[in-house]
């Protein structure tokens, strides 16, 4: 394996230093050869199988400083403790054997000043190779201090050298290219078909009930882990353009499941964009790398044996491709100015089954992965750019200074288009309002800044949703994403009910970004009502944009059917449903209405939809007045 050669040769460099301090201190006669050797070759034992602990168990990455073997620090101070006692296990007891004898002879000593005992330890000390011991002491304290300072003095040096002054806080700023969008630009509009209603807890709860579907007993031996859950848009024959939906893996409950198994039954799939639709358990995989798996079944150790030792593993997280199969994507970070300034250089998709590991140019990453920059470090790339790419590295008043508020979104504004959305704020630390809105591609270094400003952000957003009058059984929020709605900034949060598998959902909330009340909140049971009332608030309020006219009111219509076809969505029938001379096209489940799998072109029929301004809108309520059905009348009774 990779790494007894990194650890054989780490023990090399450090019992090389040693032997070159032992020189440095050894006078007349200069050292045995013969015991230097026998020293030093336990020294090297000593460091191999010390390296070998911490490569196998914490994979420090081979890059940044020191060509990658900063890490040896740890074995050079730890080496320099063992030579400090002589440099093996015996002289170790035996240099605790005369302290212990030191303290006896010092105790008697004080005893016999006093008066009590008159006398002293005669017995002979023990002979020593002339010098060994004040040589090893000598040499274990230089090599603690040359680590010490290495760790301190040295790697600060390199800190300093590479962050500090202008220049560098410049060259950090300018990692990503950001522009900023003119001042009349709004935020691109959103599909409020694609909005996410369900949040990680309402995931985590929903994939856990989900183990019990087959009836094998699952969750006796696996579960789901709410931070794993994966925000993806998938294409499928039934939405070939992207549906968003929830994807983790089943993990083993303890490690003894996991030695009882080694390997996993698949993964669970949960709708991102319906809170009522139930999660789909995909088994029949054999699914054998998997994060926080024990020994080399740990996905980051089994990359990280299989030689990609150069480089940061960051955020693995699971997608599936087009055709339901699971990889786990894992991004090659290096610091490009000293320990900082990460960068993604390439792309490594994971197949947990096999093992099998395909390394891509970020250029060459296949579509279906939705994200490749790791939110940690776009949170990095913005906080530099909005500290340093107008103001300067020193700037105790912090004008012109801004940084990233919040947690960082992973926003679909169609189901095709993955950015980070990042809200930003001033430097001040009581400013609770934008002073932009960031959207920073998922695939590159690139991002725009929206000159959205004055908006409330993070905790402040929470208290006003969790504040306003409708929230009668106080519920939390769960999750908030900021969306471009009838042209305007609105903040959506789900109100969400805690239980011990996660969350469940309870409501949809609404509110203009612009102008944040808790009276100025909409809360409502479904999406489709919540903007329904949101178009009402803003028209009677008057801040309709120039976006598609919605006035969310309830409206009925009779028409002639066009065309009308059926769909499953989540084990449920849909039909879709164009009438002749409308521009919309309407959706009906199979539940509103028993005569909808009868409907034909040409039927006259009359609908019920609220207005929500939308090219699809949902039937509240459906009729096909071609077709004469009633109960039968009952027959008189003899």
């Amino acid at each position: 394996m990779i790494i007894f050669w990194l650890a054989a040769l780490g023990a090399t460099i450090v019992v090389a230093i040693l032997i070159g301090l032992v020189y440095l201190f050894a006078r007349a006669p200069r050292p045995n050869p013969r015991d230097l050797l026998r020293w030093a070759g336990t020294l090297w034992v000593f460091n191999l199988a010390l390296n070998l602990i911490i490569l196998y168990f914490f994979m420090p990455p081979m890059t940044g400083p020191y060509w990658g073997w900063q890490w040896l620090i740890w074995p050079l101070i730890l080496s320099g403790v063992f030579a400090l006692f002589g440099g093996g296990f015996r002289q170790i007891r035996a240099t605790v054997d005369s302290l212990t004898e030191r303290i006896n002879a010092e105790g008697s000593i004080r005893r016999g000043r006093s008066g009590s005992r008159d006398w002293v330890d005669e017995r002979p000390q023990k002979a020593n190779q002339p010098g060994q011991l004040r040589v090893g002491a000598l040499v274990g304290v230089a090599a603690i201090i040359l680590g010490l300072a290495i760790a301190t003095i040295v790697n600060g040096l390199i800190v300093a050298g590479t962050t500090w002054f202008d220049g560098n806080a410049k060259a950090l700023a300018s990692i990503p290219t950001v522009k900023a969008a003119s001042t009349d630009t709004q935020l691109p509009p959103t599909d409020v078909n694609h909005i996410v209603l369900v949040n990680q807890g309402v995931a985590a709860n929903l994939g856990q009930r989900s183990l019990a579907s087959t009836g094998q007993n699952l969750g006796s031996q696996y579960h789901t882990d709410k931070a794993a859950y994966t925000l993806q848009s998938i294409k499928t024959q039934q939405y070939p353009k992207g549906h968003l939906f929830w994807i983790a893996p089943l993990v083993y409950n303890n490690v003894w499941a996991n030695i009882g198994n080694w390997q996993s039954p698949g993964y669970v799939q949960v709708d991102a964009e319906d809170p009522n639709a139930q999660a789909a358990l995909h088994t029949g995989y054999h699914l054998r790398y998997l994060p926080d798996a024990v020994l080399n079944q740990d996905l980051l150790r089994h990359v990280y044996l299989s030689g990609y030792t150069g480089a940061n593993l960051a955020e693995p997280t699971l997608e599936v491709d087009d055709s339901g199969t699971p990889y786990f994507t894992i991004s090659l970070m290096t610091p490009t100015r000293g320990f900082t300034g990460q960068v993604v250089d390439k792309v490594l998709l994971v197949d947990p089954q096999s093992g099998a590991i395909k390394e891509y140019a970020v250029k060459d990453v296949p579509a279906w992965v939705d994200r490749i920059v790791p939110s940690s470090a776009v949170n990095d790339y913005l906080t530099w750019w909005g500290l340093y790419h107008e103001a300067p590295w020193f700037n105790p008043s912090g004008a012109k200074q801004q940084k990233p508020a919040g947690a960082i979104e992973l926003l679909y504004n169609t189901a095709e288009q993955p950015v980070w959305l990042v809200t930003m704020t001033s430097s001040a630390q009581t400013d609770k309002s934008s002073t932009g809105v960031a959207l920073f591609s998922t695939r590159d270094l690139t991002g725009t800044i929206y000159p959205l400003t004055g908006i409330g952000v993070s905790d402040n957003v929470v208290q006003t949703m969790t504040s306003n009058p409708q929230n009668i059984r106080d519920y939390g929020v769960g999750s908030l994403q900021l969306y471009q709605i009838y042209d305007e900034p609105t903040w959506i949060a789900t109100f969400v009910r805690d239980n011990e598998f996660g969350q469940t959902f309870q409501a949809v909330g609404i509110v203009d970004a612009k102008r944040m009340a808790p009276a100025n909140v909409i809360m409502a049971p479904t999406k489709s009502e919540a903007l329904a009332q949101y178009a009402q608030w803003l028209a009677a309020n008057n801040v309709q944009g120039q976006g598609p006219v919605a006035t969310g009111k309830k409206v009925e219509l009779e028409g002639k059917v066009e065309r009308i076809s059926s769909a499953t969505q989540n084990g449920t029938t849909v039909y879709y449903i164009l009438l002749e001379g409308q521009q919309r096209i309407f959706l009906a489940s199979l539940n509103l209405s028993a005569k909808l799998p009868l409907v034909q072109p040409g039927d006259q029929v009359k609908v019920t939809y609220l207005d929500t301004g939308q090219s699809v809108e949902t039937l509240t309520a459906f009729d096909d007045l071609s077709i004469h059905a009633s109960a039968p009348t009952p027959a008189p009774t003899p």
